[in-house]
């Protein structure tokens, strides 16, 4: 089951390495316009905060949903911000000059995305201690890998002043580079 997991994974990653989001349409982004946004996990203020967004923040817009934006943080599920709350802006991805920024930026990611896996298998296994799968735990595993890879990415990118669409360049950058 670890496997079924690292693959779907991949897949998703690798989806997005190869087939460039403008390819499909160009890219429609969203900039946050108060500070201390909740970005939640749906479009509802019950559902899970996922982050805590700062005004100026921008992210790629997935569509809309009632009062609510989906946007699109960093893992493959959509989250969403109120919209009284954020404003549909037209935006130009711009990486940073310097390419020791970039690369100190793609190993925070890659830290980041480390302690999220390791903070969902401990919370959800897959397995258990004879390599079993664990019935059920898959999903809620990827979910809250996903969620907790969200939070931590925008707190690395508010370290590095950066905004959240230069996510897929950095990483397909770092690869690229064997940072």
């Amino acid at each position: 089951m670890v496997v079924n997991r690292l693959i779907l994974w991949i897949i998703t990653i690798m989806v997005g390495f190869l087939v460039p989001r403008s390819s499909f349409a160009e890219a429609q982004y969203v900039k946050i316009t108060r500070d201390r946004v909740n970005i939640r996990t749906g479009p509802t203020t019950s559902s899970q905060v996922v982050a805590k967004s700062r005004r100026g923040d921008v992210f790629e817009l997935c569509g809309r949903e009632g009062k609510w934006y989906r946007i699109r943080m960093f893992s493959p599920t959509c989250r969403y911000v109120h919209r009284s709350l954020a404003q549909k802006i037209s935006y130009t991805l711009s990486m940073p000059n310097q390419v020791s920024l970039r690369r100190n930026i793609f190993k925070a990611l890659l830290t980041a995305e480390n302690r999220a896996e390791e903070e969902a298998d401990q919370k959800y296994p897959v397995e258990d201690r004879h390599g079993e799968p664990l019935s059920g735990h898959v999903q809620k595993n990827l979910e809250l890998m996903w969620l907790l890879s969200d939070r931590y990415k925008l707190h690395i990118m508010h370290r590095f002043k950066v905004q959240s669409p230069i996510h897929d360049g950095i990483l397909r950058e770092g690869i690229k580079n064997s940072w």
